[in-house]
This record gives structure tokens, sequence and C-alpha cells, in this order.
């Protein structure tokens, strides 16, 4: 494999992934080399059609930029191969689960050393997951949105990663899975009730009460991190 660019970055918004992969990235790297050789000019980030705003926020960063529509098989398919493929918070904007397994897929067969996810959890067991949450009557905001079609969990990840693995490819990896922010207390913004309005983006009084004497025997994961490290 021959990658065209260094990264490629699903979901790109404001090119914050490639950022901060190209900050800490190395604490999963095992070739040292390749993260000291990272140039924002050989990384390039992908977003929808409808966000040609961000174009200029990320290209000043002296990213690439690229628009283009993941929920269509020609557009997966046109993924240029590279070094380390990103795709932070970005799973849950596709249509549906087999769109996220697909780009799932084509994030692994294209990526030569590492293809890194971060998942806003939709988890709701109730150890720290949103479902203890729920059983104070509160919800994470983004559990509602019309931009979340997929609430693509951990396990429908790590699932796509072994089928993948398994049916499809040889390839060896190691495989990390994560927590990688927390809540702590019930004053947290993006804590809101259930019944709060679609697209709520932060509690506000007007949703009603929040129970904040409650405090968590355990954090609350609010976000996930799954990484495939190639061998």
């Amino acid at each position: 494999m021959n990658p065209e660019f260094d990264i490629v970055d699903l979901g790109t918004k404001h090119g914050w992934a490639m950022d901060e992969c190209r900050r800490i990235g190395n604490m999963y790297l095992k070739n040292k080399d390749l993260f000291d050789k990272l140039q924002p000019r050989r990384c390039v980030g992908y977003e929808r059609p409808q966000a040609e705003g961000y174009r200029s926020i990320v290209e000043n960063k002296n990213y690439n930029f690229c628009i283009a529509d993941l929920a269509t098989d020609e557009a997966i398919a046109a993924l240029p191969k590279a070094e380390i493929y990103l795709a932070w918070h970005f799973l849950e904007h596709v249509p549906n689960k087999e769109w996220a397994r697909k780009l799932v897929w084509e994030a692994l067969k294209n990526a030569k050393h590492l293809v890194w996810f971060r998942l806003p959890s939709f988890q709701q067991d109730t150890e720290n997951g949103e479902g203890v949450l729920r059983q104070h009557g509160m919800r994470f905001t983004w559990t509602f949105w019309r931009g979340h079609p997929t609430h693509w969990l951990v396990e429908d990840c790590t699932e796509a990663i072994a089928t993948w693995a398994k049916e499809i490819s040889n390839r060896e990896y190691d495989l990390f899975v994560r927590p990688s922010s927390f809540v702590h207390n019930m004053a947290n913004s993006r804590i809101v009730p259930i019944d709060a309005p679609e697209d709520t983006q932060k509690y506000d009084p007007k949703h009603g009460p929040k129970p904040l004497d409650v405090k968590f025997k355990q954090p609350i994961v609010e976000e996930w991190e799954i990484v495939v490290r190639f061998k």
C-alpha cells in the first residue's frame, strides 16, 4: 500500500480530530518515525455537501478539504489510502447502521497503520452508560437529535471490526477500547430531562428540574474511543 495521504478524517468539521491526532497520536502508533513525519498538507478532511462552510477553516490550517456524500457507494469506493483514518463523532450522523458498517470496513481497508474511532456514548447500561441517567428521568442531549439517526454502539463497532477481520481481511491488529471522557455529576449541561425537546444542545431550567443532589457511584462515560492498530 502506498498511501496518498497521511491522515483521512471523516466528518472533519473544523479539523480538530486531525489536530489532536497529530498532537497525541503517537500514544497508539508503534512507528514513531511516522508520527514525526505527519504533515498538514498530506492530510484531508471529508465533509457532507451541506458543510462547505467548513472549508476555509480547515484549509487555513493547511489541511486539504473534500466534499463527498459518504452515504453513497460511489463516494465510499472513492475514499483514498492513508497512513491513518479518523472517524470522530461521525458514524452517528450516517443514515443507518448498514452505512456505518460500510464506512468502518472502508476505513479498515484503506488505512495502513491506524484507524481511530471516537463515539458519543449511546450505551444504555446502568453501570456507566446513559441508563444511569434514565433511572433519574434524564438523558444525554445527543441521544435525541435529528442529526444522529444512527446510535452506533461500542459493540456495533467492535463487531464490525471483528467481522471484517474474519470474513474480509487476514490482517493482524491490536484493538484498544476505552472511555475517553466522562460526566462526573448531574450539573453537566449535556444532561437534560428525557422529555426535553428534540435537538436540545444544553440544559435550560425551562426543560424541567434536575436532581443535582444525585452523585454517581462512578463517572458516566460520555465518549468512547476504539482504535485499530495494524501489526
